[in-house]
């Protein structure tokens, strides 16, 4: 493209930033950097901005972690500076067909799931959210930039076309960085704007959302189901079945991947990627079957004296939580809790209540699932200010044939750094109290 921009303010430099940052050097631009939270020395850093500052620059680029909504964004916008966001910047200097995967759940797993699939016959890489900015694939020589694209990054998206888009399943997530479910929605379906009728689209049709906001999409649409037979990749008695031009052939039983229960859609998505790129059906076989889950993604971390402990903290939504209780079986002691998104924790007790043994609460959002729970009346709920008492509690109420689950709904961010941080500490937590009991 031609890079007309002559002053350009990096916000946040972290990742995403810094990716930016290689780029507009190598192409010897102008550029200046602000972030409130770091401490850089140079004349090239802002750490407070004003309108006069602002004014300088024809050109913002954002890193995810800052909201549309800054006030800094809003001030640029309205005297008509372009404000774009860091991976729309990395679109525009590379070449490479660009395979972008979105949803509410899944999107880490099925990006690299795709790129296990895609690299056993071409060059690629993955980018995006799964955490290489795509800025970095500047100059690569690549067949494909497999991106993990999220609300964030779509919010500030303009002329990002992907040659492949998946959208996995929508469901409420950030409604405390989205102001509301609306909005959310928009920057998902997003990633579908720029699309035409060279454009493959991949698509859950078993998603209401998805199905009924995608109907006049210009693209080439090819369907993934658990439950009825599309265009696409879907299963049927128990067998997955590929259907790309109206004769379906079969691809393989569910029960060779029975070990990936909670992760069904993300495995047909990544099979109709593969098939669409042409990839031989026992590369993409071999792919997904020496495929690896990522940690904290029910994973057992504890089996002793009949009770199973499993750590699913990369669950921060109710839509993975209450994927996560559908995939295990038993009593549960589910662990709920964290720093609240703004989301409504009642399906969990309206749809499960039966299952449930014991909710254990924690952490900041603990009276909402209190309140929450009491609106049920489901009244077997403890809560807890910290996540160790929780830990505590739950690990000494377990008894045997209970299934003590951690899949919090909530971000980790009151009292963890990360939801990696706050899944190793239950690990940790879980062995210590289990194995000291008597």
């Amino acid at each position: 493209m031609n890079f007309d921009y002559k002053n350009i303010l990096i916000m946040g430099y972290g990742k995403s930033g810094i990716a930016v940052e290689e780029i507009l050097k190598k192409i010897d631009c102008n550029y200046k950097i602000y972030d409130s939270g770091k401490k850089i020395t140079g004349g090239n850093y802002y750490y407070k901005l004003n309108r006069k500052i602002i004014s300088q620059f024809d050109l913002i680029v954002v890193s995810p972690g800052i909201s549309i909504f800054n006030k800094y964004i809003v001030m640029a916008e309205r005297m008509g500076i372009k404000v774009v966001g860091e991976m729309e910047f990395g679109y525009w200097f590379t070449s490479s067909p660009v395979i972008a995967i979105t949803g509410t759940n899944g999107k880490t797993t099925t990006t690299s799931l795709v790129r296990d699939i895609v690299k056993s016959t071409f060059s690629c890489g993955a980018f995006g959210n799964i955490g290489t900015p795509l800025s970095v694939g500047y100059n690569q020589k690549l067949d494909y930039l497999i991106c993990e694209v999220s609300s964030f990054q779509l919010e500030t998206t303009y002329s990002f076309n992907p040659y492949i888009s998946v959208i996995l399943n929508i469901a409420e997530d950030h409604l405390d960085r989205h102001k509301n479910f609306e909005n959310y929605i928009n920057c998902k379906i997003g990633l579908l704007k720029n699309c035409s009728d060279k454009s493959l689209v991949v698509l859950n049709a078993d998603d209401k959302v998805i199905m009924s906001r995608t109907e006049n999409i210009k693209a080439k649409k090819f369907f993934i189901s658990k439950f009825n037979k599309v265009k696409g990749v879907y299963i049927k008695s128990d067998k997955i079945y590929v259907n790309l031009n109206g004769k379906p052939k079969e691809f393989m039983k569910v029960d060779d991947i029975s070990q990936f229960g909670g992760i069904i859609e993300d495995i047909l998505a990544s099979i109709l990627v593969g098939c669409l790129l042409k990839i031989d059906d026992e590369k993409i076989l071999n792919a997904i079957l020496n495929f690896e889950v990522s940690s904290h993604r029910l994973q057992v971390v504890a089996n002793k004296k009949g009770v199973k402990y499993i750590d699913d903290s990369k669950s921060t939504n109710v839509h993975s939580s209450v994927n996560a209780i559908k995939c295990t079986t038993g009593n549960l002691v589910l662990l709920l809790g964290g720093e609240d998104k703004n989301l409504n924790f009642d399906e969990i007790f309206t749809k499960f209540s039966d299952r449930l043994g014991m909710v254990v609460g924690f952490g900041s959002s603990r009276k909402k699932i209190l309140k929450s729970a009491n609106k049920s009346s489901y009244e077997k709920i403890k809560i807890f200010k910290t996540f160790y008492e929780a830990v505590k509690f739950a690990c000494s109420y377990a008894k045997e044939n209970d299934v003590v689950l951690l899949s919090p709904a909530c971000t980790s961010f009151d009292e963890f750094s990360s939801y990696a941080e706050r899944g190793e500490v239950f690990e940790k937590l879980v062995k210590e109290f289990v194995y000291a009991k008597n």
